[in-house]
């Protein structure tokens, strides 16, 4: 393999520098959270989040010809309540609701009210709140043409009718028409997925995806693998759309067992958040699969030694990939911890197809016992251009810890440490300044393999503006520590989620 010229470290801080801030949500990701009280007190949902507005109306419902009537009638501060039973849905469309006055359905309480028929579509309205109903339906469930709507701590599990094409889709929720933004997706249940298609569709209108949408605090389980491609737990966008930007935040969201889809999290449009995410026991990855500036940020990647579980794979331009932990997984090529993949078309083509990585910028990750860790161009024509591997932390016992499939073209690989052990070598001819062979004295703590004093503490040898804190939420320190870690007594903000952090009963 030939060896990799290390660059001048300011041509490799230009790098970084050039590449996408962290997007955010305007007007959503940081907004408060509606309380999660009946109109009768009664608690839906634990404490914690701000009030609703208190309702103008308050209209209980028990049969589906009451919803349907109230549905018909509904005006900006009513809230629609439904006893306990079982309920035929019907449409919601046409109402202007405002932030003073939302249009709020809710259930009497957490889970009692269950749609059995019938379809929910939320249709040219806006601030409507859908809350805290059971899912058992035979239709999706669509948001059209809208903004403000918030779905939250419903659980969803549709029964769809095997198709008579098994490849055909079935995407549980979708998002879509001219001038959609500003949802909230939040402390939802979407899980037993049996057919093709995605928990989470967001698309747009005819040129723009929908924007500002967020996606929170959900969990997204047990989706068995499919015959084809198309069953991703969440896809931002098409290919029709990539070129528009979402803006969409995507964080605090548990992944387990979805299998369906190689994409677990899907990018097909630009500018968007994904962080602060779990992923457990999935055969997939987060893929920037078309569109630019996207950010994977602090998640977290635990693969059990499941077949076919991976972690990040890029596309695109300027995609920024750091604070991320690896450990466990199992898949290669397509699914290794991290895939800086090859281009089939480079700077103009198909949007469906997979343009080639330009600029991406990897940095302060951490890859723990992967079957593949850190690979470059395992798939179609055209090399990544001048992106940076920087201050990563790589720790392995067997096979190469850094695999190209091809000879990439200006990649800069600085400051970073790996511990080959066993079988395990490092794969690529690299200088101590680009790949430094060290033990960095792992210590297994909260779930975790963790740095502790020692020689990747304080040696990262970049300095980036949107590196403010590690994967748990710490502060960086001037010079920070190599990979997502940092040794640090400061409170722990963030760790790994489990099923009660997450979903419709959850804090």
């Amino acid at each position: 393999m030939k060896k990799h010229l290390a660059l001048p470290l300011s041509l490799a801080l230009g790098l970084s520098l050039g590449a996408a801030a962290p997007a955010t949500a305007t007007g959503s990701a940081s907004a408060a959270a509606p309380g999660e009280t009946t109109a009768s007190g009664s608690p839906l949902a634990p404490a914690g989040e701000s009030a609703d507005p208190a309702p103008l109306r308050t209209v209980r419902v028990s049969t589906s010809a009451e919803l349907a009537a109230a549905f018909k009638a509904a005006a900006p501060g009513d809230r629609i309540v439904l006893a306990d039973g079982e309920y035929t849905m019907v449409k919601l469309a046409d109402k202007a609701g405002t932030a003073e006055l939302p249009v709020v359905v809710e259930a009497a309480t957490l889970g009692g009210a269950v749609v059995t028929a019938g379809q929910m579509e939320v249709a040219r309205s806006s601030h409507v709140v859908v809350r805290g109903l059971t899912w058992r339906n035979a239709t999706t469930l669509k948001i059209t043409a809208s903004t403000h709507v918030r779905f939250t701590r419903n659980d969803v599990a549709l029964q769809f009718e095997p198709p008579a094409d098994p490849t055909s889709s079935r995407h549980w929720l979708q998002i879509s028409g001219e001038g959609s933004g500003y949802h909230r997706i939040d402390h939802n249940a979407f899980h037993d997925k049996t057919l093709m298609g995605n928990y989470v569709t967001v698309y747009g209108g005819a040129t723009q995806i929908s924007q500002h949408d967020r996606i929170d605090h959900n969990w997204f389980g047990d989706s068995a693998a499919q015959p084809v491609n198309g069953g991703e737990a969440i896809r931002l966008g098409v290919s029709a759309l990539s070129d528009s930007s979402s803006f969409a935040v995507v964080e605090h969201n548990l992944f387990e067992n979805t299998d369906s889809d190689p994409e677990i999290v899907s990018l097909k449009s630009d500018d968007n958040t994904v962080r602060y995410n779990t992923v457990r026991r999935s055969a997939g990855a987060f893929v920037a699969r078309r569109g630019d500036r996207n950010v994977i940020q602090g998640n977290y990647f635990l693969g059990d030694g499941k077949p076919g579980t991976g972690g990040v794979r890029l596309y695109g331009d300027d995609q920024l990939v750091y604070d991320n932990y690896f450990e466990g997984l199992a898949g290669s090529g397509y699914t290794a911890a991290l895939q800086i993949d090859g281009g089939d078309v480079d700077g103009s083509g198909s949007t469906s197809a997979h343009w080639r990585v330009h600029r991406a910028t990897v940095v302060h990750n951490t890859f723990v016992d992967n079957a593949s860790n850190v690979e470059v161009g395992a798939n179609y024509l055209y090399p990544p251009v001048d992106s940076l591997v920087a201050d990563n932390l790589v720790v392995g016992s067997a096979g190469p810890l850094f695999v190209e499939h091809k000879q990439p073209a200006g990649v800069t690989y600085v400051g970073n440490v790996a511990h080959p052990t066993g079988a395990a070598t490092l794969g690529i001819d690299a200088a101590p300044r680009e790949v430094r062979v060290v033990d960095p004295l792992l210590v297994r703590s909260r779930g975790l393999w963790r740095l502790r004093p020692g020689p990747a503490m304080n040696t990262a040898v970049g300095s980036y503006p949107f590196l403010a804190e590690d994967l748990d939420g710490q502060p960086r320190d001037v010079r920070p520590d190599v990979g997502a870690d940092e040794v640090s007594t400061a409170p722990v903000v963030r760790q790994p989620l489990e099923r009660s952090d997450v979903g419709p009963s959850a804090p």
